[in-house]
């Protein structure tokens, strides 16, 4: 026998003390009864099994808790009905770190968890810098994916601009007209696009039942991007037409409407947790539609404790009750 929570198995020691209890409320009752001349042997044999009968109720109380299992079952795993492509903007306005660790550190933290956690879907990555490439093709290989989301956060990999519009047409060569799957775009980006039409790429995925999901990174008040490396190795600081340095905010509403006009949703990248509501919203898109793989894994019997528990103490009760 195993344990989901073994230390759990302590409290069985809080038996001890609530018998003392137990055994002085006893004690006390049956002075009482024995100076009215009420006190049998029935009455003695019938507060004891109450007292044990309690004290089995808790001891299986608290096993169940502490999760036990024995024997083992077999395990389906299903498979969810999705092709997903991760889009990163890796433009230099993503090394910004006005999120930990990074805008693009933040995007890739939540891809892996998101890659980790939805089952056998299909996952590809593409990204852009002045123009989109699709890098990984549509694969099942989680180990080939998660590899290759670590060398995303490289310095090297980043552009000056960012062109959604050819980052979206690259995310959406993914997709095989004869695949009965969902097709997702997961774009993670900070919203602004020096380049390309947003809009007619948005137009031509959703001619494809393609939805989007935009996770925006960034904050609203933004900050400065890093300097820019010259080819003699020297850094100089990214600056506008007018010779300012660009302040790079995070454009939720352009992300907004990318997702809504293209039947998808939009999420915060800043959010803690936001991993797990893009997982959340990936299985959404596509129900379980067929059988991954199976497993054997030890069988749950806290529900047996549970009903054995409850016996126990109606048992308590009904001798309670029979020396009341």
């Amino acid at each position: 026998m195993t344990f989901d929570n073994p230390f759990i198995l302590n409290a069985l020691f809080l038996i001890i003390p609530c018998f003392i209890v137990e055994l002085g409320l006893y004690l006390i009752r049956r002075s009482r009864l024995q100076a009215l001349g009420l006190f049998s042997g029935e009455l003695r044999i019938k507060a004891v099994l109450s007292f044990i009968f309690f004290d089995f109720f808790l001891a299986c109380g608290i096993i169940a808790i502490a999760g036990p299992r024995w024997g083992t079952h077999v395990v389906t795993e299903y498979y969810h009905g999705i092709d997903a492509v991760f889009a990163f903007d890796v433009s230099r306005s993503m090394l910004i770190e006005d999120v930990e660790p990074s805008r693009l550190g933040k995007a890739v933290s939540v891809a892996r968890e998101a890659a980790t956690n939805t089952g056998n879907a299909r996952l590809a990555v593409a990204m852009a810098k002045d123009r989109g490439v699709l890098a990984l093709p549509l694969t099942r290989d989680n180990n080939a994916l998660l590899s290759f989301l670590d060398s995303l956060e490289t310095v090297n990999m980043t552009g000056r601009g960012t062109n959604t519009e050819s980052l979206l047409d690259a995310a959406e060569t993914a997709f095989l007209n004869t695949s009965p799957a969902k097709r997702v775009i997961v774009l993670f980006s900070d919203g602004e696009s020096l380049s390309g039409a947003i809009q007619s790429a948005v137009d031509r995925v959703v001619l494809r039942d393609i939805s989007i999901v935009a996770v925006g990174l960034g904050t609203d008040e933004g900050a400065m991007p890093p300097d820019m490396m010259l080819p003699d190795g020297s850094f100089e600081p990214v600056l506008d037409g007018a010779g300012k340095p660009i302040i790079s905010r995070r454009n939720s509403v352009v992300l907004q409407n990318m997702a809504q006009r293209s039947g998808g949703i939009y999420i915060d990248g800043n959010a803690p947790n936001a991993g797990r509501i893009l997982t959340l919203r990936m299985r959404e898109f596509a129900p379980e539609i067929g059988v991954g793989s199976f497993h054997i894994e030890t069988t749950p019997r806290w529900s047996l404790f549970i009903i054995t528990a409850i016996f126990f103490f109606i048992l308590s009760k009904y001798m309670e009750k029979k020396r009341a």
